[in-house]
């Protein structure tokens, strides 16, 4: 299908409004769905074709009270407190989120969409996968098990309501305007600052794509994925962590050395065989264009301007 008009919730942050940046530069009109007047929006207050509407997570139920639009193509469900820091460890928190998903489902009905795409976490398969351990979780693995509840009751209740079900599985998602502390930003700091990067051996599998690729991602999904399809987003060619760190390290100065082996791996290793890495390109012909090196080299000079290093 080809998309005239969507709804991205969670349109401010780090991955919406960079969603949003790229609908609109196609021609697709966008309802950004914002919590409250207090949130910063000036990423996308300036979007030819895009409409601003607030509404806090809390009231995603009648969120078709807010929005006068009714022929929606899809609906982006990004919005979900707490994906980082402590609040990723607060059950109710999480447990919130899981019921605004469902509650967002139904929205979605009330104002005839007919394609609901979800954003879900590459951490679903680590928390999964550590379960069948004898390891104890940690308590941040919270975030992972409410992913995994809210796109199980989603794709339930979408289904009851003869809503089209996309799920979006995450790698790691990285580039300019980011500003969490993940690998890609915190490894970046420290070598342009010239300190010591300290990781683990790096020998599990990992992979990475740069934010340009990945919202175009989400645009071919939305325009050509199946009823209930499972989507990886990432580079199409994950690898061993050690090799991204190296290349990583490359980019931004070749002349550092890195501490691979300073820390123990104490994580769950993914084969990357528990998910189709090609089903999004076998059914919407999507491939990423930006190389790793590239990625970084651009997202290292966001930092050095940004943080005047």
């Amino acid at each position: 299908m080809s998309l005239r008009k969507v709804i991205v919730t969670g349109a401010n942050g780090f991955i919406g409004s960079k969603l949003c940046e790229e609908l609109t530069s196609q021609g697709i009109e966008v309802i950004a769905i914002i919590r409250n007047e207090e949130e910063n929006i000036t990423a996308i207050k300036d979007l030819p074709g895009l409409k601003i509407v607030y509404c806090d997570l809390s009231d995603f139920r009648n969120l078709a009270d807010y929005v006068e639009d009714r022929d929606v193509d899809a609906f982006y469900h990004l919005a979900w407190v707490g994906s980082a820091g402590p609040l990723r460890g607060d059950d109710v928190v999480q447990v919130n989120n899981v019921r605004y998903t469902c509650d967002t489902v139904r929205a979605c009905s009330d104002m005839s969409c007919k394609r609901f795409i979800f954003a879900s976490s590459i951490m679903e398969y680590e928390i999964s996968a550590l379960m069948e351990t004898m390891d104890s979780p940690g308590i941040n693995t919270l975030y992972s098990s409410a992913k995994i509840a809210a796109d199980y009751m989603a794709r339930t209740i979408a289904a009851s309501l003869d809503v089209e079900y996309m799920r979006t599985v995450i790698s790691n998602i990285y580039g300019p305007g980011e500003t969490s502390p993940r690998l890609v930003n915190t490894s970046i700091r420290k070598l342009l600052r010239k300190e010591h990067c300290a990781f683990s051996p790096g020998e599990q599998m990992y992979d990475f794509i740069y934010i340009d690729d990945a919202v175009k991602a989400f645009v071919a999904i939305g325009e050509k994925g199946k009823n209930n399809g499972t989507y990886y987003v990432g580079s199409l060619s994950p690898k061993p962590l050690k090799e991204f760190l190296i290349e990583l390290r490359d980019a931004v100065d070749p002349t550092a050395e890195i501490g691979l082996g300073d820390i123990p791996f104490g994580g769950v290793s993914l084969g990357y065989d528990e998910f189709d890495i090609y089903a999004i390109k076998n059914d919407t012909g999507f491939v990423p264009s930006v190389s790793f090196t590239e990625g970084i080299k651009n997202t290292a000079a966001w930092i050095k301007e940004a943080d005047n290093l």
